[in-house]
């Protein structure tokens, strides 16, 4: 498949989980089960498209090491999957700013990928 392929999906998939993580965090104290399957899902896309992306458009070597970027990208992806869905169903108090604050750190990765500073 092609880089523009990988690259459209990957930008799919991050606009689907914030959308489900946006409807959880302000919806309400229960999220609706829709919601929680496509964040499951388009953070498996992410992963998936982000994947490709690194074969296709850095095309690294299986087994070469990765510029540093990556790894915070991969990290902050990690945090964001796991405490998005987390947060949102288990606060009551001070969901706005666990919302802004998954939202600070998609921002934070996405300033990684488009400028690749280290």
């Amino acid at each position: 498949m092609s880089e523009t392929f990988y690259r459209v999906l990957h930008y799919v998939a991050v606009f689907f989980f914030l959308s489900g993580i946006g409807a959880s965090f302000m919806g309400a104290e229960r999220a609706p089960k829709i919601t929680k399957i496509i964040t499951g899902i388009a953070s498996l896309l992410i992963f998936v498209a982000g994947m490709g992306l690194i074969a296709k458009a850095l095309q690294l070597p299986h087994g070469g090491s990765w510029p540093g970027y990556l790894h915070a990208k991969i990290t902050i992806w990690a945090l964001v999957t796991i405490l998005g869905p987390v947060l949102a169903k288990r606060l009551t108090k001070g969901r706005l700013a666990a919302f802004y604050g998954i939202v600070i750190l998609a921002s934070c990765a996405a300033y990684l990928a488009v400028t690749a500073p280290f």
